[in-house]
């Protein structure tokens, strides 16, 4: 476990949130926390997808239209 500590204003905001919601100060720290770490985990899966793209594109390989990708799977779930 770990402490954390929190500027002044920090903390009065987050107690002011705390009186407002009726939300203990702890749980709204952690989803604080949370919020943070998965905006941090979309934006790095964000710049994999680019690097991903850029690779692909400079490979030359030809692509699979949307359409045809959507028969097969359509086809092998028996939709």
């Amino acid at each position: 476990m770990h402490t954390v500590q929190l500027t002044d204003d920090m903390e009065e905001m987050f107690r002011a949130v705390a009186a407002q919601t009726g939300r203990p100060l702890d749980e709204l720290i952690r989803d604080a926390l949370n919020h943070f770490l998965e905006e941090w985990e979309d934006a790095r899966d964000a710049e994999d997808a680019e690097r991903a793209y850029h690779a692909f594109e400079e490979s030359g390989e030809a692509g699979t239209p949307w359409e045809v990708v959507k028969a097969e799977m359509d086809r092998k779930h028996g939709l």
